[in-house]
């Protein structure tokens, strides 16, 4: 059959075509799933930050970033442990907890690397390291970015995921030691 444009369609095309705008269709539900799940977590954020947790601890930016790095860790590697399972039987619960990553992504590191460098570096250097902390960070993600495909292809998407949490684990060691703790800040 000829179209208006002269192409010929066969039933071929036709089903394939199909299956192209279902992918293109549940990559959006998903996409706007793990979206849902994530934007909260800016709120959340914002509404604790400077708060009193367990009448001891006030939310600082550095408390909430060491906690969102924890609390990613721990949710990359309960899905990097249970990546068979949850791909073969439980694909809600799979986007629930990747969902979930987004969610401590943005309560914690997204959130407060912007304040960070306000309360850690001394005035007279502040926009100038905050600058080099910023492209710093773009960098980091280019080349996660980068690299995700080529190890997941050789690798595996369950390892991607055991990478995701040591680099949280590691993102959240290097808080705890090049960030001052809250009784400092500002002395």
């Amino acid at each position: 059959m000829k179209t208006a444009f002269g192409y010929v369609d066969t039933d071929d095309d036709v089903n394939d075509a199909d299956e192209e705008f279902e992918s293109l269709v549940d990559n959006i539900r998903i996409s706007m799933i793990l979206s849902i799940i994530a934007l909260p977590g800016y709120f959340v954020s914002v509404a604790l930050i400077g708060t009193r947790l367990c009448f001891k601890y006030i939310q600082t930016p550095r408390y909430i970033q060491i906690q969102g790095f924890a609390f990613m860790a721990i949710l990359y590697f309960l899905i990097s442990e249970l990546w068979d399972l949850l791909t073969a039987n439980h694909h809600w619960l799979l986007v629930f907890l990747y969902g979930s990553t987004f969610f401590f992504s943005n309560y914690g590191p997204n959130t407060t690397t912007f304040m960070l460098p306000s309360i850690t570096f001394s005035p007279e250097c502040r926009s100038t390291l905050n600058g080099m902390c910023a492209a710093s960070g773009k960098l980091g993600a280019l080349i996660g970015s980068m690299m995700f495909a080529p190890i997941s292809d050789k690798y595996g998407d369950a390892a991607v995921m055991r990478l995701c949490a040591f680099t949280s684990v590691f993102a959240g060691i290097i808080t705890i030691l090049c960030t001052k703790s809250p009784r400092t800040v500002g002395n």
